[in-house]
């Protein structure tokens, strides 16, 4: 069915029929007429005001939150003292990646060893940073670290090509595994990854 016919219909006959009803309220009590076309006048100018003023406090609130959003290159001392590993003088922001509440780096090419960083952002300040390595010797592996500003604390994961991409479920069917494995990790596997 065609509903393209029925709006074109409607976007012609809504409108004539608002007119014809005005008019013939128009015609009956002038004064009144006149009243009411204030009353609506002042609703929808109020009604404009407001959706600029909402429309106004998002723009704004996109500039404004996270209040605290300085932790570029210059938070490279802080990040030595905490043992969060640095951004590179040389690393860019991805623009197409970054959002108001996330920031994305990356190394420039070859992006071996590290060569990403995340960090994410609350209302106020930054929550985590996401720091991701590649070992060039080890292909189809990745490995990052989270360090968490509140807990002030690390996680470690690798994520591997998974050995077992089929297995057999609990009902006896063939169950296709994801292709990769994600694995928590400690320290010291961590490192042993990304020193290699």
């Amino acid at each position: 069915m065609n509903y393209n016919i029925y709006i074109l219909i409607g976007f012609i006959v809504v409108p004539i029929g608002i007119a014809i009803a005005y008019y013939k309220d128009y015609k009956q009590d002038k004064s009144e007429f006149k009243k009411s076309i204030r009353t609506v006048g002042k609703g929808l100018l109020n009604g404009i005001i407001l959706l600029l003023i909402i429309g106004g406090l998002k723009i704004l609130s996109e500039f404004v939150i996270p209040l605290n959003k300085n932790h570029g290159i210059e938070f490279n001392t802080e990040r030595e003292k905490l043992g969060i590993p640095k951004i590179g003088e040389n690393w860019k922001i991805s623009d197409y990646e970054s959002g108001q509440f996330e920031i994305y780096w990356w190394k420039p090419q070859p992006r071996n060893g590290h060569f990403k960083k995340i960090i994410e952002y609350g209302l106020l300040d930054s929550k985590t940073e996401t720091d991701y390595y590649q070992n060039e010797k080890i292909k189809g592996t990745f490995a990052w670290s989270r360090f968490d500003f509140q807990d002030k604390q690390f996680e470690y994961f690798i994520e591997k090509p998974n050995e077992n991409k089929i297995s057999i479920s609990e009902k006896g069917k063939i169950k296709y595994e994801k292709p990769t494995e994600t694995l928590k990790v400690s320290k010291t596997e961590f490192e042993k990854y990304i020193n290699d």
